[in-house]
Formats: structure tokens, sequence, C-alpha cells
């Protein structure tokens, strides 16, 4: 009986399938948390950044002399392409047919 007693306690427990999973998902965190403190303490130095030039943000509050004047200048480039821009030509039906060579009574 002792000797059963003994082996009992010395078996190794047989770990069910969610402890598997847990083990398994734990050492992956471990691994990420061990990786992200690698590349934050040892930053690549051979990737060089380029610098960025960015716009300014217009403020929500704009004064509506200045928002006048951008709408206006918008207006202005808008008018002066439809002026330069090519007119579209319109022609009559009787035209086309005549060009296609098509007779103007179907049936």
């Amino acid at each position: 009986m002792i000797i059963r007693l003994y082996r009992w306690l010395m078996e190794e427990p047989h770990p069910c399938s969610n402890c598997d999973l847990l083990h398994s998902m734990l050492d992956t965190e471990r691994f990420e948390k061990k990786q992200l403190l690698d590349r934050l303490l040892n930053p690549v130095q051979s990737i060089e950044s380029t610098p960025i030039e960015y716009e300014p943000i217009p403020g929500k509050n704009m004064p509506w002399a200045v928002r006048r004047q951008m709408l206006e200048a918008e207006d202005r480039i808008k008018a002066k392409l439809m002026k330069e821009s090519p007119k579209p030509v319109t022609q009559t039906t009787e035209s086309l047919e005549k060009e296609l060579g098509i007779s103007g009574v179907i049936g």
C-alpha cells in the first residue's frame, strides 16, 4: 500500500487540453514581450528616417473673412478651368445620320 501511495504521489499529472492551450498562449505572450523589449531597448540604427513635411491643419474656428477668401480663390480657379476647357460639340440627329450613312427612317 505504501508503494502504491508513493507511485501515486510521484506520478506526473496529466495536463488537460485547456492547460496545454493556456501554456502555449503564455509562451507566445512571453516571446512577443521579449521581442518588444529588445526592439525598444536596442533600436535598429540602420533604418534611416526621411523627414516628412507636414502641412498645418486649419483650425475648426476659421474667421469668415479667411474662409471667404479661400472660397473665392477656389471659384476663380474653377471658372478659369471652365473657360479654358473645350466646348462640347453638339450635333443634330440628322447630321449624325448623314455622317454614319444611316437613313432617317428606321424599319
